[in-house]
């Protein structure tokens, strides 16, 4: 599943504490991360250049919109 997934990195100053997998296998090849000004996370996928496995509506770009607690 390499670059299949975002890694969630949990820091204590200059130490990780934790990581979670989120997204594994989900969306295919995630390519690039980026945050919104809204403060959402912004992907990319890339599928359809022979390395992965294309969905109808790939290469795309997604909003993770965090779940509410």
């Amino acid at each position: 599943m390499l670059g299949e997934r975002i890694i969630r990195v949990m820091l204590d100053g200059r130490r990780v504490v934790s990581q979670e997998n989120l997204l594994a296998g989900k969306y295919g090849r995630i390519r690039d991360v980026a945050e919104g000004p809204e403060g959402y996370l912004y992907f990319s996928t890339s599928n359809r250049d022979g390395r992965g496995s294309p969905a109808k509506d790939d290469d795309r770009i997604i909003r993770l919109v965090p779940a509410k607690q």
